[in-house]
């Protein structure tokens, strides 16, 4: 793969794209909480950025290593490796996660008569060759498609909006403090905890002081993304047609039309998020190739690009067979999978940050 340094500018974009794919696909943590959802988007997010500032504090005090190499030395060869193996997995996960999520909404909204396998042998097709194409070329791809992005979802949010007619976050604090924290959860493993999977590209970046306010802004423009969403969603379907529907967002934009004729722009929207969730399979790859790379050695990874996509594949053909599946997952598992990679790691090679700070007496960044 292509070793290109990119901008923290195209890094917050990068971030951007990579959390806003489908997080507004199913909106879990809103049909959890109802009004309330506000509150457990603001405090996942909150999360994530107290996480951004432990692994940009992190690789601070290691400004020329990656992350993964980062983790063998504070760990040890072994110990970091089986890490970064878990790490692996965790990538392997949430790209199947993602296919999959293509392939149900395309077959159950757009495409009823395709086989979702077909459908997920076309994205890996375009995620191995995106992979092979290096960082570079990935980021800039997003900065060309990110302004046809922002003006849509505007441009929708505008036309849904005229259909509000109260505000959907009242009354508010209406459930029981675990409820809360649960809702939060939620939110946190999908979307905003696969931010962590950014702190791999850290080292990519040309200048890293500024690769937590990057990263700090496009998660919290995603959150702002996210509610408005909701709020939307919510104000144009009323929360028992909210609830009840499998895609509440998509739900909403499909009531939008310009004048008289004009109407199922939503086509628009659906390129676009699937590109968005291109890019989040792209980089999940991609991190998988370049942690393969350190945990085996290897000092060229090229060759391994395909097999690491077919590889995904095949775990996408046996993962997730019924939508309930799916759903499950990402209530009942993700939000407690995902506490280890993003929460507990980093605060673990932050003590030992510190630590090895303190005996060799070098004073931290």
């Amino acid at each position: 793969m292509k070793q290109e340094k990119i901008t923290s500018f195209q890094l917050g974009c990068l971030c951007f794209a990579f959390m806003s794919g489908f997080s507004t696909l199913y909106l879990l943590e809103a049909k959890c909480l109802t009004q309330d959802v506000w509150i457990s988007n603001i405090l996942a997010t909150v999360a994530v950025i107290l996480t951004l500032v432990i692994t940009s504090h992190i690789q601070k005090q290691f400004p020329l290593l990656n992350l993964s190499d980062i983790i063998i030395i504070l760990l040890g060869k072994w110990v970091g490796k089986l890490l970064l193996t878990i790490f692996m997995i965790d990538l392997v996960g949430l790209g199947v996660l993602s296919v999959r999520s293509i392939a149900l909404f395309y077959t159950s909204a757009i495409l009823p008569n395709t086989s979702p396998n077909l459908i997920m042998l076309i994205v890996f097709i375009v995620t191995i060759y995106a992979v092979s194409l290096g960082i570079g070329t990935i980021v800039r791809s997003v900065l060309v498609i990110l302004p046809f992005f922002i003006i849509s979802i505007i441009v929708i949010c505008i036309f849904i909006y005229r259909d509000v007619e109260y505000n959907p976050f009242l009354p508010q604090f209406q459930h029981p403090f675990n409820m809360y924290v649960y809702g939060t959860m939620i939110s946190f493993g999908f979307p905003f905890g696969k931010s962590g999977v950014m702190a791999f590209l850290f080292s990519d970046v040309k200048n890293p002081k500024k690769v937590l306010l990057s990263c700090s802004v496009s998660v919290m423009f995603s959150c702002l993304y996210l509610l408005t969403s909701t709020f939307l969603a919510f104000g144009c379907l009323g929360i028992g047609m909210f609830q009840s529907s499998s895609f509440p967002f998509f739900s909403s934009i499909q009531l939008v039309k310009f004048g008289e004729y004009i109407e199922r722009i939503e086509i628009l929207i659906i390129g676009i998020w699937t590109i968005f969730t291109l890019f989040e399979i792209i980089i999940v790859q991609y991190v998988f190739v370049k942690l393969l790379g350190k945990v085996f050695e290897l000092k060229n990874t090229k060759p391994f690009i395909v097999p690491v996509g077919a590889l995904y594949l095949a775990i996408a053909i046996k993962s997730f067979l019924l939508p309930t599946d799916l759903l499950s997952y990402d209530v009942n598992i993700l939000p407690f999978t995902i506490i280890l990679p993003v929460v507990i790691v980093p605060i673990v090679l932050l003590i030992l940050t510190w630590l090895k700070g303190r005996r060799s007496g070098v004073r931290p960044v």
